[in-house]
Order: structure tokens, then C-alpha cells, then sequence
């Protein structure tokens, strides 16, 4: 073949070059489209649930309507009522109303195996909770944290039954996972541990 036939059958080639291309381009976006669709499709959605203080399982708390306050000398729990349902992934907020002095604080959820009179939440092996010291609990075992916290602000908890995580976040910053392999009970419940007298929580 001379050259300039060969000049003329890479020009005749182009449009199919320029197709191929545009079809494989095409492909690409609706892959990219389908794949978006699918991590769309597959996100869990999060139940902001509303509990309530429990005032027959709380210890040495005074309890109005969603403020639990601790009385007389302090170290009170406060537990809410069960209020997740068999798997998915629930929410509820603790807002700090009144912890002057940095006090010690506590905030997760306890498993109805969980005995106030006997141990701090944290300190055995049926409550998960985070202090406000920058530290997390369980089994009476504490590591590092997030960060610290106290008076006015709010502690987001989330309860992932699915996959059986207990994650926090405060003023809505994520801290992250805290625990792994929680059971897969829906009868766990908010708790709150208050070390002074006036120290007060609003569950919502």
C-alpha cells in the first residue's frame, strides 16, 4: 500500500475510532451512574429514636419527663427504656445541662443484664459507655477516647445492631467507633452515670 493510501484508510478508520471511543465512555458513566445507584441504595437509614429515663431501673436521680439530675450525694445512673428495635441503626442525644468542675460523667447503653447497685456503667460486662474524661468503658477496662467533653454539649449516640457497633459523636463531630461486637440485643437502653449532686442530663 503507498502512503498516501495509507493516510486515507487512518482518516476512514477515525469516525469508527471516535464511535468506539464515545461508546466506551458512555459505558463508563452508566457503570459509575449504576454504582452510585447501588451505595445510594444500600445506605442504612438511621433511626432517630425518642427515649425516655427509665425511673424504676435509675438509682439516686431525680427524673422529669427527659432531665434525669442526680440527688443527695451523687453517683446516680440514670437508665432509659429500651427503645431499639431488632437490628438496624438507632440514634438518640444526650445534651449536658449541668456538670460543673469537670465532673466525671458517663454516657452509652446497658443490656437489661445490667444491675445498677452493683457497678459505675462501664465497670462490668453488660454497659458500653464513654466518659467525659476522653475515655470509653467496659468490663471496668479504659482506653483513650475522642476528646473530652461537659457542660453544654450534646453527646449523639449511635446503636448499629447490624453490625453490632456502638459509635459517638459530639456537637455532631464523629468520634468514631468506641466498641465492636456488641450483642445483637434490642434490649439495650441508654444510661447515663452522674458523680455529683446536680449534675443533669436531657435525654432526646
Amino acid at each position: 500500500m503507498l502512503a498516501g493510501d495509507r493516510t486515507l484508510a487512518a482518516l476512514g478508520h477515525q469516525p469508527l475510532l471516535q464511535h468506539t471511543l464515545q461508546v466506551a465512555k458512555t459505558m463508563c458513566s452508566g457503570e459509575a451512574a449504576q454504582q452510585q445507584q447501588l451505595a445510594t441504595s444500600s445506605t442504612v437509614p438511621v433511626a432517630i429514636v425518642q427515649p425516655t429515663w427509665d425511673s424504676h431501673r435509675s438509682e439516686r436521680v431525680k427524673i422529669t419527663n427527659s432531665t434525669a439530675s442526680a440527688e443527695n450525694l451523687g453517683r446516680a445512673i440514670a437508665i432509659g427504656k429500651s427503645c431499639f428495635g431488632p437490628g438496624g441503626v438507632h440514634q438518640f442525644r444526650i445534651y449536658i445541662q449541668h456538670l460543673p468542675d469537670n465532673n466525671n460523667c458517663r454516657i452509652g447503653v446497658a443490656s437489661s443484664a445490667y444491675l445498677t447497685s452493683n457497678e459505675w456503667p462501664g465497670n462490668g460486662p453488660n454497659s458500653w459507655v464513654i466518659s467525659s474524661m476522653g475515655q470509653k468503658w467496659h468490663a471496668s477496662k479504659g482506653e483513650n477516647y475522642g476528646v473530652t467533653w461537659g457542660q453544654s454539649d450534646t453527646i449523639t449516640v449511635t446503636v448499629d445492631l447490624d453490625h453490632q457497633t456502638l459509635s459517638f459523636a459530639k456537637n455532631g463531630q464523629d468520634l468514631g467507633v468506641a466498641f465492636t461486637n456488641l450483642p445483637a440485643l434490642y434490649d439495650l437502653s441508654p444510661v447515663a452515670f452522674l458523680l455529683d449532686k446536680g449534675d443533669t442530663v436531657v435525654i432526646s
